[in-house]
């Protein structure tokens, strides 16, 4: 199959000894032929040096002091030039395995230059053709697939487009609704005195929890890590649901192993959709309204819910405690 990948043109500068090599004809399909011209070059020189020397100073055998430290170091230098040749010859292979490093870390797609017909250049090739193939791939599993692995629910780009749908919804109709965002206390030392296995345990635990206690409208979307946010439509007793599913939580323990079980704690902040907040606006208030949570919780170790409207009470209950 020929790839149709566009030529990269970004680190084309890093590349100009392998660019020089490769305009000659008879190196251009020869990754080693390159090498041995470095090589070569880097060890005909000082002898070239050396003849050049004899011939300008036409000096006898009881000079040869000077000649003996011209050629040490004309020797020094091709050596030090060969190695520098080489060092630039594997540019491309420095840059390709960059690249793969740089797309596991950060799922970043590389510009790799892929008109070079000898095997480094078929390496570029190749890389870039496979990763860009791959992270197609990996974008269309995403798109077919909205849920989390581990609970079931929403993962968080199916929630962000379920919020997005919410909003969209809300300003049409004038009807407003709320986001609760809720996070597993202490999860992280959970994790490391128990192991993650426990930490699943945990966390497909309050996924189900949050699915039992919320009415047939609402969405639950698990966010990230410990972190989820629940979709609650305008509700005039929203204080007794958040409460009643907070109690859920101390009543019902996890299992974490074999006649082994915790009560977990958690932090929820709630934030009512105003208009024109838009998605990031309104998640952002419940994140920072459930951080006040959490400042309770560190205090007494129990389950609190803060109101991003009564940020100020909740400021000077955290001052009082």
């Amino acid at each position: 199959m020929v790839s149709k990948i566009a030529p990269g043109a970004t680190v084309l500068d890093r590349m100009g000894i392998y660019r020089l090599f490769a305009q000659l004809s008879t190196l251009r399909d020869s990754y080693a032929g390159k090498f041995a011209l470095a090589a070569f070059v880097g060890s005909i020189s000082p002898l070239l040096f050396f003849i050049i020397y004899l011939l300008v100073s036409r000096t006898d055998w009881d000079q040869m002091y000077p000649i003996l430290a011209a050629l040490i170091l004309a020797c020094v230098a091709g050596f030090l030039g060969t190695m520098w040749m080489l060092r630039e010859l594997l540019a491309p292979v420095d840059i390709t395995a960059e690249a793969l490093r740089s797309y596991i870390d950060s799922r970043k797609l590389p510009d790799l230059p892929i008109h070079f017909p000898d095997r480094a250049g078929k390496l570029m090739e190749g890389t870039q053709y496979t990763l860009t193939q791959l992270h197609q791939t990996i974008e269309r599993l995403e798109r077919v697939s909205d849920n989390d692995d581990l609970t079931g629910l929403y993962n968080r780009r199916a929630g962000e487009k379920r919020l997005a749908e919410e909003i969209a919804r809300a300003e049409r109709d004038l009807q407003g609704f709320q986001v609760a965002f809720f996070d597993i206390n202490d999860f992280k030392a959970i994790n490391d005195t128990h192991g993650h296995s426990a930490g699943d345990a945990c966390i497909s635990h309050v996924a189900a929890l949050l699915q039992l206690n919320t009415r047939r409208g609402d969405w639950v979307v698990r966010w990230g890590g410990d972190e989820f946010v629940v979709g609650l439509h305008r509700n005039r007793a929203l204080k007794l649901v958040m409460e009643r599913i907070v109690k859920a939580f101390d009543s019902s323990p996890v299992e974490i192993a074999p006649g082994k079980e915790l009560l977990l704690t958690v932090s929820c902040g709630v934030a009512e959709y105003r208009f024109g907040l838009g998605a990031a606006g309104v998640i952002a208030e419940a994140d920072k309204a459930m951080y006040g949570a959490k400042e309770l919780s560190r205090r007494d170790h129990t389950s609190h819910i803060c109101y991003w409207n009564e940020l100020p009470q909740a400021a000077s209950r955290i001052e009082a405690a």
